[in-house]
């Protein structure tokens, strides 16, 4: 005997006529009848009935049958009188609706969750009012937003905030900005080039503050000096979801004088997404690329054309020779 399977259509839950008839040991045909007679009370009272056809095995002959929500298949089986089959199938279709609507409701709650909690950080990222990001600064978590703004609106990418086998949230800004800063202080010559010119000076930038580190040849911690542009740099209060920092929501954070917005902006730009994205995401979201790869092989020659002066557009010479 077929088990009741509760069939979704989005939020909707139905069930098939025919496994109904079936678990009551009647004809479809009888129980199809039994519907027809009370069409209009039941959509009157419990929604439009959902009429399909199907066709027949062997023989392709066009079969009608009815897609029945929780209303209305309970309201069909108080027809019916409480016979042992009768019986059993009302307990097994409240059990059935009963565990869809559990199911529903997880995957709901799964989805809000991942969509929820990038703009729950946006919600309360500046929300500190003891120690917030002041004018003339910005962060490194505003400025990469816009890049992943871009992965979700043009190519649907909405980057995940769990990684399920470390069981870490993603937090990006941190990754930008630990290479970014080892950027800034990098002797080679690219970083120089690029130092000289936007900041007029070819000399490295050194954010770091005064620290612990471990000698080389006695391996004891010994103290190094603050960095050259250590006292350039504020700290506010960054606030992240309780879902993520449920211990210690509010993390002091480095910001910039905003003087340093077209180098960094470059380093986003020119370096980060083409050459560390993919490598941040991997690992985090092995099928991530494989999404944003088909998103833009999807994209006609024109659209790849005038996704070049985007941000998204700098992940394009990363696709296979051939599809740029």
């Amino acid at each position: 005997m077929a088990d009741l399977e509760i069939f979704g259509d989005g939020d909707e839950l139905f069930v098939d006529s025919r496994l109904i008839a079936e678990r009551l040991g009647i004809e479809h045909r009888s129980f199809l009848e039994t519907i027809d007679n009370y069409e209009s009370q039941i959509q009157q009272a419990f929604g439009f009935l959902r009429f399909e056809t199907a066709e027949i095995d062997g023989r392709g002959r066009p079969a009608r049958y009815a897609l029945l929500n929780e209303d209305q298949a309970s309201f069909l089986m108080t027809l019916s009188r409480n016979t042992p089959e009768v019986v059993q199938c009302k307990i097994d279709l409240v059990k059935a609706f009963s565990k869809a609507k559990e199911l529903l409701k997880q995957r709901h709650e799964k989805a809000d969750k991942q969509l929820s909690y990038w703009y729950q950080r946006l919600q309360l990222a500046l929300s500190d009012s003891n120690l917030p990001l002041q004018r003339s600064y910005f962060c490194v978590y505003l400025q990469m937003m816009n890049f992943f703004q871009e992965l979700e609106v043009r190519l649907g990418f909405i980057l995940p905030d769990y990684n399920p086998e470390t069981e870490e949230y993603l937090v990006p800004d941190i990754s930008i900005a630990t290479r970014f800063n080892d950027w800034l202080r990098s002797d080679v010559e690219s970083a120089r080039l690029k130092r000289k010119e936007f900041l007029g000076s070819e000399e490295q930038v050194d954010f770091r503050p005064t620290r612990k580190n471990k000698d080389k040849v006695t391996k004891k911690d010994v103290w190094v000096s603050a960095g050259t542009h250590h006292h350039e740099i504020r700290m506010y209060n960054h606030v992240y979801p309780e879902v993520s920092h449920s211990k210690d929501p509010i993390q002091k954070a480095r910001s910039y004088p905003n003087k340093y917005i077209p180098i960094f902006l470059y380093y986003l730009e020119e370096i980060w997404i083409p050459e560390f994205f993919k490598v941040y995401l991997a690992p985090k979201s092995p099928d991530g690329w494989t999404q944003i790869e088909a998103s833009l092989k999807q994209l006609s020659p024109r659209e790849k054309y005038a996704l070049r002066g985007t941000l998204v557009g700098k992940l394009l010479p990363l696709l296979p020779p051939g599809e740029v």
